[in-house]
């Protein structure tokens, strides 16, 4: 990441300090110096249009009906006293880090099969709180404060939650108190598996919250039957194949929602005729250039899926930003917590 950022301003600063001014393939080939700081910059301009190429089908107008952001007022008067240790104060510091701005970001989505009795619908997701301890509790406490807040139908957790076991404790004050009407479903990720993963599901379960794991959870939203499944792969065994075919109906129930910890899921997802799948991961890249977006992303795809909607088929895929990461630096790139609304495709 930081050679990438820094690689066109290092190439400009030495071009202007040789003095290598315009360009000429004789030039090129009697200066090897030359050559290399030019293809430097040429595979700079490359890679930024191969940056914006990788998400043109994100947040297609056709799945993604209405997109508002508005900061939460939660976290008003939060400040530097919610970093501890020496090394996320420093990072507080930087100008323009926006780890503590806090988002709700309202998503209306086009589902093509969506029941009459499942529109209108609202899932908030929140994903990586990546509780370590060096970010205050009060911060994840405020976040789920937001969340009851928002008085959603449905609450669901897309991985990475607690990965310093000094941290159980804190799921108390936060997590356990999440409330919905129709139930609060999680999965975990990759960092989950750094402590005690078992004892983090049992913490959470004993809260109320339903851990998807060993195949389809088949219930009721609104009179009608919605089947959740989750996909901790490649990290958990939660996913693997195979997973049993579900009938549909005349009518295109039930509703199939899957929760991934990745969007390198995504063709898991499709490959099973989810209906909406929501993952995390990615932070939606934590440092994003104007216009130009993430410059990196964990994923297996770039940043292709670094964050928004996506549908391939009848399958819709939400991939939200997180509301926190192990290094507390965010720039461009807010923390989100995502309302899903959803509406039926016709």
């Amino acid at each position: 990441m930081c050679c990438f950022l820094g690689l066109p301003v290092l190439v400009l600063i030495r071009w202007n300090v040789e003095g290598f001014g315009t360009i000429a393939y004789s030039d090129l080939s009697r200066s090897p110096l030359k050559a290399y700081f030019y293809l430097c910059a040429c595979w700079g301009v490359i890679k930024l249009l191969l940056l914006r190429w990788a998400t043109r089908h994100r947040n297609r107008p056709d799945t993604l009906l209405s997109n508002h952001q508005v900061p939460s007022k939660q976290v008003t008067g939060l400040g530097r006293e919610m970093f501890h240790g020496t090394y996320p104060r420093c990072l507080s510091y930087l100008p323009g880090n926006q780890f503590l701005k806090l988002c709700v970001d309202y998503k209306q989505l086009k589902i093509r099969r969506l029941h009459k009795k499942h529109s209108g619908i609202r899932i908030v997701q929140i994903s990586d709180l990546h509780m370590t301890g060096r970010v205050d509790k009060k911060w994840y406490v405020t976040v789920i404060d937001q969340v009851n807040h928002l008085d959603p139908d449905v609450v669901v957790i897309t991985g990475d939650i607690l990965e310093n076991e000094t941290c159980w404790p804190w799921l108390t004050d936060s997590l356990a108190r999440l409330r919905s009407k129709l139930g609060v479903y999680f999965i975990l990720g990759n960092h989950d598996y750094y402590v005690d993963s078992g004892q983090t599901c049992q913490l959470l379960m004993d809260a109320g919250l339903q851990y998807l794991h060993g195949g389809w959870l088949e219930t009721q939203w609104n009179g009608a039957p919605v089947a959740l499944v989750g996909n901790e792969l490649p990290w958990g065994s939660k996913g693997e194949d195979p997973l049993p075919v579900l009938p549909r109906d005349e009518e295109g129930l039930p509703l199939q929602i899957a929760l991934l910890h990745t969007p390198d899921q995504f063709s898991w997802a499709c490959k099973h005729d989810i209906d909406l799948a929501m993952a995390g991961h990615t932070h939606g890249g934590q440092f994003r250039l104007p216009v130009l977006g993430p410059v990196a992303c964990p994923s297996l795809y770039g940043i292709r899926y670094a964050s928004g909607v996506f549908r391939r088929e009848n399958t819709v895929l939400h991939v939200t930003r997180g509301v926190s990461s192990k290094m507390p630096l965010r720039w461009n790139c807010p923390p989100e917590i995502a309302v899903l609304e959803l509406v039926s495709g016709g």
